[in-house]
């Protein structure tokens, strides 16, 4: 596969300024553009450190020692930014944190890079419009961001990192405070993106088994194992004290297996097991 057309990490390394240890030992992983990469693992394992290497925000804005290598789509988020950063949009933890903080009001935020790159007046508003309405903002357009529940101030981060029709977006834990409909509408959306290349950190198992080509299990900063969701969940060592999908455990309590042997992962191929025994 060409070298501009997938995600390389070769053996990459992230040690934070006076951390002892390592938050990333020796990461080697690919995945194809896109794709939807779930990266799973418990707390403290390095996801978060992955994905804002992934960004480009370490060594850019958090310094810390990298060793190994990092591409994306031919691109090098550690040694061509800002001119990378402009490929990506982000959605880190703290979605407060990202936003301009200069915006009177949700569409004036959802506009601020788009005002800073020079497009037209018109474009703007069709984009902040259709981007609003992807994440059921539309409503909350005249309010300020102030104003915002939790989980609408998450939609609108999502909504700011989108509106530039980035490339590649990496979105760290974007659902953490959304209700379970606005969880099940956001991943319904993330099923349906297309050309774009996905990494989204999660712990909403059965949603990632369902929408991600790839899954990623980090555990001690390290990649533990990666593969399509079936596999991974299949093979996942029970001592990294990972949750199965529920699909997965439903078809382990009836001994409903697919046709090639493995348990369901996604409510599709439960179904299909099922079928497979009557």
């Amino acid at each position: 596969m060409d070298e501009d057309k997938r995600i390389t990490l070769d053996n990459l390394s992230v040690r934070y300024r006076g951390a002892e240890d390592a938050q990333l030992k020796n990461v080697s992983a690919t995945a194809s553009i896109g794709q939807i990469v779930g990266i799973i693992g418990n707390s403290h394992t390095g996801k978060s450190t992955l994905c804002r290497v992934l960004a480009g925000v370490i060594p850019n804005i958090i310094s810390a020692e990298i060793t190994g290598s990092c591409e994306v789509l031919g691109h090098s988020p550690v040694h061509e930014w800002p001119n990378f950063n402009s490929l990506t949009g982000v959605v880190l933890q703290n979605p407060a944190g990202q936003l301009s903080g200069l915006a009177d009001t949700v569409a004036d935020e959802m506009a601020f890079d788009l005002i800073n790159q020079g497009i037209s007046e018109d474009v703007i508003n069709k984009r902040v419009a259709n981007v609003a309405a992807q994440m059921g903002l539309t409503d909350q357009l005249v309010q300020t961001p102030e104003s915002l529940s939790g989980g609408q101030m998450q939609r609108l981060a999502i909504a700011t990192a989108i509106v530039t029709q980035p490339t590649i977006l990496i979105m760290d834990d974007p659902t953490s405070e959304m209700d379970p409909l606005g969880r099940q509408q956001f991943f319904h959306w993330l099923a349906n993106v297309q050309s774009t290349t996905v990494f989204i950190v999660s712990s909403e198992i059965d949603d990632l088994s369902e929408i991600a080509d790839r899954i990623w299990v980090m555990d001690d900063g390290q990649l533990v194992e990666q593969g399509t969701p079936q596999a991974v969940f299949n093979y996942l060592d029970a001592d990294r004290q990972i949750p199965k999908p529920t699909a997965y455990q439903l078809a382990a309590g009836m001994n409903w297996h697919l046709s090639n042997g493995a348990l369901p992962v996604t409510p599709s191929e439960l179904k299909e097991a099922y079928d497979g025994k009557n």
